[in-house]
């Protein structure tokens, strides 16, 4: 039987923000109503996550919690009372979000001995980074990279600095259109690409629909389909097999950096993974199947299980210089500066063309294909270079985690030339 409080408007359960904090987290009131419609809203309350009862929505009957009754008294009165203003709602104010958060800001707010809301955006966005980064910290939660967390950070950072620069005194109720161009045009005069002033706004965003959510803001101006992320398609190389030959044989020794983000970039190439997996694997990931020796990864963006067969080149680089071990870990951006060295040594030397909007103008320039080389070019390369192979499309995404052909194909980068040569090769055509 459900415990949720229910009724003809709609459904009430408490929820915790953060099932994985290791620390005390916020319980949260989440109502659903009408055809797919619901709001949260923050109690003001907060309970470590191994004190909560999430079947009985309520803390648990421990004896080193003084205000547990209190706490679990005035959840029920939180309910009791919003469902009871709300069974005296017309039917279309029961779908009026705004008329529902009000309803709670009224019955929640009125309780002398609840915490401080957060009603500021820096404050709300600072509290939403310092839960992302318990996030990436926690083993036990859905893993969430601490790169993303370092691009929030980012985000809120440049924001900072617009505020004191412009002067805007920002918060919620000036995030309107008006501060989305101004802002935009800000950071184009500081000369950012249109890629990472898209990345801005869509983790501004996603900062303001945790915020609508909890409760905490109640401006949706930033809903309007003129408030958009922003983007331009960007260079993405692959290596071709000729390529990862160079960079496998050319002579490191005298750069022992250099070499070791080649090694690793290599077992990321062999094993097709995100720099996120290969980068630190360890030797307890080596697995046997039917004699076979494969290693096991556990995705760390997906959660997805997956096995890689072990291959002659990556056993070379553990015998010839690691003593049978596999590398350590390095820091990402010493991969990315690191490899771009080792691929110049390599002689990596196409030229590419590159186009790009930085500061407002387009910029067109020609470049070297080992400067654009990256730790994600490895993965990349593993999966074009697969499919030219003629690996079955199936085996290479069992491997890679795509999770379906259309994003596969859109992924790799295979000229409309090698596509018709694979072709050709088909059974179809002989």
């Amino acid at each position: 039987m459900s415990k949720s409080i229910q009724s003809t408007s709609g459904t009430i359960k408490y929820r915790l923000k953060d099932v994985n904090a290791k620390a005390e987290t916020s319980i949260v009131l989440d109502y659903s109503f009408g055809r797919n419609n619901r709001i949260k809203f923050a109690t003001g309350y907060k309970v470590n996550p191994k004190n909560w009862d999430k079947s009985n929505q309520r803390i648990r009957a421990v004896s080193t919690l003084q205000n547990r009754e209190k706490v679990n008294k005035d959840l029920l009165r939180y309910s009791s009372n919003f469902m009871d203003e709300v069974s005296n709602l017309t039917e279309v104010e029961k779908q009026n979000r705004k008329i529902l958060k009000g309803l709670l800001e009224k019955i929640i707010r009125e309780s002398e001995e609840v915490e401080k809301s957060i009603t500021s955006f820096f404050e709300f966005a600072d509290d939403f980074i310092k839960t992302k980064e318990n996030q990436a910290k926690n083993i036990s939660s859905v893993k969430l990279s601490p790169i993303t967390v370092r691009s929030y950070k980012q985000t809120v950072n440049r924001l900072k600095d617009f505020d004191k620069k412009v002067k805007y005194n920002l918060d919620f109720e000036a995030i309107d259109l008006k501060f989305y161009y101004i802002f935009i045009q800000y950071l184009e005069e500081n000369n950012y690409s249109i890629n990472t002033i898209g990345k801005h706004i869509k983790n501004l965003v996603t900062i303001l629909n945790r915020a609508s959510e909890d409760g905490a803001n109640t401006n949706f101006q930033y809903r309007h389909r003129e408030f958009k992320t922003v983007s331009e398609e960007s260079i993405s190389i692959y290596l071709t097999e000729l390529e990862i030959e160079a960079l496998y044989n050319v002579d490191l020794s005298n750069t022992k950096d250099w070499e070791l983000a080649r090694d690793i970039f290599l077992i990321g190439y062999y094993t097709g993974q995100r720099v996120s997996d290969y980068n630190g694997i360890k030797i307890e990931q080596i697995k046997v199947f039917n004699g076979r020796e494969v290693f096991e990864f556990t995705q760390m963006k997906t959660g997805k299980k997956v096995y890689v067969p072990i291959h002659p080149r990556i056993k070379s680089i553990m015998n010839e210089r690691y003593e049978g071990n596999l590398p350590r870990k390095l820091n990402a951006p010493d991969i990315n500066e690191y490899i771009k060295e080792a691929g110049r040594k390599a002689k990596i030397e196409d030229q590419i063309s590159v186009h790009k909007t930085i500061g407002g103008e387009k910029i067109s320039e020609t470049v070297s294909k080992h400067t654009l080389i990256v730790s994600h070019t490895a993965r990349r390369s593993f999966c074009t270079n697969a499919y030219l192979s003629k690996m079955p499309t199936i085996d290479i995404m069992a491997i890679s985690g795509h999770s379906t052909e259309r994003e596969f194909y859109k992924y790799i980068k295979v000229t409309p030339q090698e596509r018709a040569v694979k072709i050709a090769d088909s059974a179809f055509f002989q």
